[in-house]
């Protein structure tokens, strides 16, 4: 006897959608061999993560300027001696007053070595381990734009050429602050604090220029060195400074 064909079609349905059920779950990229993942509710979209800020904050009271400003800080115990009132040996001391300093001390103002050098120096020269010829003594390094005729009296007279100062003074610093510093030469100058270059304007030069150098200075007594270079023609060497948010002056050796 035939069976009727209408008990076959619902078995043929039921196969055929088992078979396209599996088909899709495995083109849904479910890996077989993943382990269970818990059911997660439905998120809203998330903003992308940013990345952290590696700047820090700048602390409570530090000048906003001072970032990235060099900082010489003198030892807890440094302290920085008056001028001497005797020179080093083998070298004497200027005996009249000159623009570049006298014979009669300063404790608050600068000692200057002066020494020598050849014709044809054209950079400051590297004096720390030389005897100068001679000392003298300076209230303020204001030395205006000039003719130098006078020469070093008690020293060498006719010296009025070829021939570098070193001069160095305390800077008593008594509140922490951000300055700038800038140097008027002619020919060169270096300015240094604690030993740390702060203004280079070294190199000969046919009219005076001037250069200028960021410091963070914070409370004690610091050392200034101003060196500086005079090879023919005129004259200068003036330094000015400036607290930020001050006015500029010729530095005197006690900043508030």
């Amino acid at each position: 006897m035939r069976k009727p064909t209408s008990l076959l079609f619902p078995t043929f349905f039921l196969a055929t959608s088992t078979l396209a059920a599996c088909s899709f779950q495995m083109r849904a990229g479910n890996d077989p061999n993943a382990p269970n993942q818990p059911n997660q509710p439905n998120q809203p979209n998330q903003p992308a993560a940013q990345p952290s800020q590696s700047t820090p904050a700048p602390r409570v009271g530090e000048p906003l300027r001072s970032t990235g400003r060099r900082r010489p800080t003198p030892a807890p115990s440094q302290t920085v001696p008056p001028a001497p009132s005797t020179p080093p040996a083998g070298s004497g001391v200027v005996t009249g007053g000159t623009i570049f300093g006298s014979g009669t001390v300063d404790p608050n103002g600068y000692k200057g070595n002066l020494y020598f050098v050849n014709a044809g120096t054209t950079t400051i020269p590297d004096v720390a381990s030389t005897t100068p010829n001679g000392v003298l003594f300076l209230s303020s390094l204001n030395v205006a734009p000039q003719a130098f005729t006078t020469g070093f009296p008690g020293v060498d007279a006719n010296r009025k050429e070829n021939f570098v100062i070193r001069y160095e003074g305390p800077l008593v610093v008594g509140t922490e602050a951000d300055y700038d510093f800038r140097v008027v030469a002619e020919d060169g100058a270096k300015l240094l604090i604690d030993g740390m270059e702060i203004v280079n304007n070294d190199g000969v030069k046919t009219a005076p220029a001037d250069k200028s150098g960021p410091v963070h200075l914070v409370v004690g007594n610091h050392l200034l060195t101003v060196d500086y270079l005079q090879t023919t023609g005129n004259v200068a060497l003036q330094v000015f400074c400036k607290k930020d948010g001050g006015d500029e002056t010729i530095c005197p050796t006690k900043l508030p």
